[in-house]
Parts: structure tokens; sequence; C-alpha cells
């Protein structure tokens, strides 16, 4: 292997390694919810369709082999066997989980229950912390019956002066039994230390009939166009030196 050969192979497994780093831990969720703290409907699942009001149903697919599943009925019956359809709104659990001042969900979002995911952990200036999701209104194309349900991330720690509140999508964005597909949160952190990332999603405006599902997963778990391009360059380079060191023996 020539010189130049080396330099391109050192070069792609830096790349690739970049590409696969990460502060939080088991951001692919291949380990279930281990790191992760979790309040109401959550948990983990391989592919899946997603109920809507309008058909078809709609799949779903992590990009390995688990994905994090939250959903914003926050597991409560909703009368189905209980005959209660009045549950009690967990907007203020939701608000204390997630570290946010008391009423910040309802008040942001109209937030009346939901379910949320948090983890702690130490990261560097500079450094950016991404996370792939994917979210699903199941509202009927009604608009009358629509309640608005929303994703979102929050994030907290040096450097921010109090917990920032980010949406990601709304049922109105997305529409009605719809999906927005796969999209990457991305944030740079500004100081060393400990941050907590989390994430959640709420039914909006009291109706609680239309659950709107938020899933996670780490896009980095799976070689993208360019890191398989990477990958191939390295085998090449590895096969490469092999051949070359058997020749000389």
């Amino acid at each position: 292997m020539n010189q130049l050969t080396r330099f391109g192979l050192a070069g792609a497994l830096c790349a690739l390694s970049a590409t696969v780093t990460g502060a939080p831990v088991n951001q692919d969720f291949e380990l279930g919810l281990a790191g992760w703290a979790v309040l109401g409907n959550v948990g983990t699942t391989g592919p899946t369709q997603v109920v809507t009001w309008d058909p078809p149903k709609k799949s779903v697919f992590p990009y390995q082999y688990l994905m994090a599943r939250l959903v914003s009925n926050d597991g409560q019956d909703h009368g189905g066997s209980t005959g209660n359809y009045d549950p009690p709104s967990n907007a203020a659990a939701l608000d204390a989980f997630f570290g946010l001042p008391t009423g910040t969900l309802a008040t942001s979002y109209q937030a009346f229950n939901g379910s949320g995911i948090t983890q702690t952990f130490s990261g560097s200036n500079g450094e950016v912390v991404q996370q792939r999701w994917n979210f699903f209104s199941t509202d009927t194309t009604d608009r009358q019956s629509v309640s608005n349900d929303t994703a979102f991330a929050v994030i907290s720690g040096p450097g921010i002066s109090n917990p920032v509140l980010i949406p990601l999508m709304d049922s109105l964005g997305a529409g009605p039994s719809a999906t927005s597909g796969w999209s990457s949160f991305v944030y740079t952190l500004p100081a060393d230390g400990l941050y907590t990332i989390g994430f959640g999603v709420v039914n909006g405006e009291g109706n609680y009939y239309y659950d709107a599902e938020l899933f996670l997963d780490d896009f980095r778990g799976v070689p993208e166009p360019g890191s398989l391009a990477l990958v191939g360059l390295a085998l090449a380079g590895l096969g490469s030196l092999r051949r070359t060191k058997c020749g000389r023996v």
C-alpha cells in the first residue's frame, strides 16, 4: 500500500468513527430503554404500524432492530374498559419530569397528557448532539375534531439559562393521519458539563381520543450512503494491505 492510500484509509476510518460517537448513551435503543428515564406510555419496538383515523395504517421501521416509541395518551385507559372517559391530566408531572416551570407545557402546547423520556450526560463545548425522530398524527380529517398534539425536545445544562423547549412537529404541521417522516434533532452544546436532554409528545386541547406517537432512533447506528462509501474505502484499503503483506511472505 502506498503512502497516499494509507492516508486515504486513515482519513476514512477517522471520518467513520466521527459519525458513530455521541455523548448520550443508547441513542439507538438497541439496549431497550437502558440509560433513559421515562414517564408515561414509553417503550421500544421493532418494525411496527401506527393505526390512524384514516386508513391505511402507517408503517415505521427502526434503523437497526429497535427504536423508542412514545404515545401521547400516557398509558391511561381512556374508558375502553373502565368507563372513565375523563382521565386526569399529567401535564404538571411532565413539566416536573423535564425540569420545566409548572404550566409550561399547558401554556405552550395546550398539553393535557403525554409521555416523555430523558437522559443526563456529560458533554463538551461545541459538541453536536443529534437524535433521529419521527412524528405520527392519528387525528381525523374532520378539522373541527382535531386536537393539535405536539412533539418536542427539552435540553438543559451549563451555558443554558433555563431549560430550552424546542418544538419538533405537531398534528397541524404533519397533517391528519400522517407522519413527518424521519428527521434529525441537532443541538450544539455551549459549554462543558452535565446536560439533560429529553423528548416528549402530548395531547393538546384536552382531546385524548386521538393519540400522537413519537419514535426515536439514532441514524448513526446504520451507516448512511456517505458512511457506506467510507466503509467500502476502508475495507478495500485493508484488503490491499493484506494482499501486499501476503505477497511479501
